[in-house]
């Protein structure tokens, strides 16, 4: 195909048409992320048609594609299509709220100079004052694209500035999004293992050879924050052994949430009869709506926790929503 049709997590009820090079026409799929330009910004969008339909006027070009396999198959993207409609939500903003995966992007914002920006920085170096909060910002744009926080570092009202320039259309900017790296999260949150000798004969520090030798000598994954307590300096040791191909750092498998600790509490009459008939209508498989009514402090909420006992052991699932944020931890 040539054209694609891409949602875009902006506040307009409709997606967007781009031009696709002839290196992506072979591998993009509806359901994968595109990086596309969108006026002065670039954003991350949603595939959700592709077609050979040319659009009136001129087209811009998808820059690349974030994902080989869909990250939304056509029964999520269905879905967020209800959920847009439904509670008469962008569709592109919808769609961005069901890819899991922001926690392991990293986004980030680069500035850098339009063509009339480099124009004007040329004329302020003749004319300008150094003192020029403008004229400074332009002077760093011109040599390369920067972050905002390198150009607060280097002036410290530099968000107002830009601002003002990127107004003006002097400065562009453009969303950036890339995968953390996995060996920069917290140790509490990483496990390692033995993976390899040394033999290219690397050069270590002690505690990397400490850690090398103790991983070789326990095998099995260790979490690294505990490693700390017998091995000095464990989190950084690992990590540089881990980039030299010598261990394994992965992340920590994520508790279960239904564990539960002590002996399972007993059902009252009153709970006991109403968890008997939500769990008739689960084993027999068919639709039924319940309305648990009581009073604050009356075990509504261990009713719930049986039910979903019940439902998990009919190897099903189940969703528990909460009412109020502020009641998260308490249910967690």
């Amino acid at each position: 195909m040539t054209y694609c049709d891409v949602s875009l997590p902006v506040p307009l009820e409709q997606s967007f048409t781009y031009q696709l090079p002839e290196t992506l026409r072979h591998r993009i799929q509806v359901g994968c992320r595109v990086v596309v330009p969108f006026g002065p910004r670039t954003l991350t969008g949603v595939v959700v048609r592709l077609h050979e339909a040319a659009p009136d006027g001129p087209v811009k070009e998808v820059y690349r594609l974030v994902d080989e396999e869909p990250v939304l198959d056509p029964e999520l993207l269905s879905l967020g299509g209800w959920i847009a409609q439904y509670y008469c939500a962008p569709l592109g903003e919808v769609l961005r709220g069901m890819i899991p995966l922001s926690g392991e992007v990293r986004k980030s914002k680069m500035y850098s100079l339009t063509d009339a920006g480099r124009d004007t920085a040329r004329q302020l170096l003749l004319t300008g004052s150094e003192d020029d909060a403008a004229l400074q910002v332009l002077r760093l744009l011109e040599a390369r694209p920067l972050s905002l926080s390198y150009l607060q570092k280097k002036l410290p009202n530099a968000l107002r500035v830009v601002r003002s320039l990127e107004k003006k259309g002097f400065v562009g900017v453009e969303d950036l999004e890339a995968e953390r790296d996995p060996l920069r999260a917290s140790a509490a949150r990483l496990r390692a293992s033995w993976l390899a000798s040394n033999p290219d004969g690397l050069k270590l520090t002690k505690r990397e050879r400490e850690l090398h030798a103790f991983l070789e000598l326990h095998p099995g994954t260790h979490n690294l924050e505990q490693l700390e307590s017998t091995v000095q300096g464990a989190s950084q040791a690992a990590r540089s052994l881990a980039r030299r191909k010598l261990i394994l750092l992965e992340p920590e498998a994520p508790s279960g949430v239904f564990a539960t600790e002590g002996p399972a509490k007993t059902l009252n009459p009153h709970q006991l009869l109403a968890y008997q008939q939500i769990e008739a209508a689960l084993r027999a498989g068919k639709f039924q709506a319940f309305l648990l009514e009581g009073v604050t402090g009356s075990g509504k909420t261990e009713v719930y926790l049986k039910a979903i006992d019940a439902c998990l052991a009919l190897g099903r699932s189940a969703l528990l929503l909460v009412p109020e944020i502020g009641l998260t931890p308490a249910v967690a």
